[in-house]
């Protein structure tokens, strides 16, 4: 269904669609900080790099991003969005069958010889690069994380054979500082966080969208907008995103072409009281 604003403001798509699309993924340095390390990570075959931050900040957009690159790349990436499983056997199952091989065994040894012969054909016998990427990291339980410390200790001399990139709330974070994650810990080549973006970043941000989704940088949100923008959503993208769009409607409803503080203000009091939230 065509967003009924998009003619009103000469957009050709949606500039503040929270799906987490590439195309829309503004970098601000700490986002461009933690790809870099996550590339080299993987690109050097260190094995296992992980990504934090908060809901919002970004992860499953830039999980996306950096699959798209190593795909680009003509690695052998898959991307997992939901790991959260019932056991150790059937989250490797669905490894297995992500990375498309002909066949998965109800055995669990069985099915990591079939996934470690894998590695060795591809990464040592084809010299390629496998990587599995993880959304949502924080839903795996201990004895998952353990199965992924397994993953990971295929390895030759000189490299790891399956570079895993795990991207998780804050929670994994907490899970890792238990004794029976102390191994999976100690595996960790590098580590970043996604932090809350600035005042300017989001300015930078909501014009960087507006271009992508028609074209131009005019974009209608005054300065006045923009603060109070960084002001409701406390400097989560996602957040400020979802407010820009409600924004946007509402001054589509009104027939206003420009959003002021009080467009703003609306949109966000109006969103939270249908959310049960108040908020002084």
């Amino acid at each position: 269904m065509r967003v009924p604003y998009l003619t009103f403001f000469n957009l050709q798509e949606e500039p503040f669609s929270t799906v987490p699309n590439p195309r829309y993924f503004f970098l601000t340095p700490i986002h461009s900080t933690a790809l870099g390390k996550t590339e080299f990570t993987v690109d050097a075959k260190k094995g296992l790099t992980i990504v934090f931050g908060d809901t919002g900040t970004g992860k499953s957009t830039l999980a996306r991003l950096l699959h798209q690159k190593f795909l680009d790349k003509d690695y052998i990436s898959v991307l997992l969005t939901n790991p959260n499983y019932p056991t150790t056997n059937s989250l490797l199952r669905t490894i297995i069958g992500e990375f498309a091989l002909p066949k998965t065994s109800r055995s669990f040894k069985d099915n990591l010889d079939i996934f470690k012969m894998f590695l060795f054909q591809e990464g040592i016998e084809k010299d390629k690069t496998v990587v599995l990427i993880v959304d949502e990291a924080q839903t795996l339980r201990l004895p998952l994380l353990e199965l992924m410390r397994q993953l990971i200790n295929f390895e030759t001399n000189e490299m790891k054979l399956l570079q895993l990139v795990l991207f998780a709330q804050e929670d994994l974070r907490r899970k890792l500082t238990h004794p029976m994650a102390k191994n999976f810990r100690s595996r960790i080549a590098m580590a970043s966080t996604l932090e809350k973006i600035g005042m300017n970043e989001l300015a930078q941000m909501i014009e960087f969208r507006w271009t992508v989704a028609s074209g131009k940088k005019d974009h209608p949100f005054q300065p006045d907008a923009l603060e109070a923008l960084f002001q409701y959503s406390e400097g989560v993208p996602r957040e400020a995103n979802i407010l820009a769009d409600n924004s946007l409607l509402l001054a589509f409803l009104n027939g206003q072409r420009t959003i002021t503080r009080d467009t703003v203000e609306s949109a966000a009091k109006e969103r939270l009281a249908n959310i049960g939230v108040t908020k002084s």
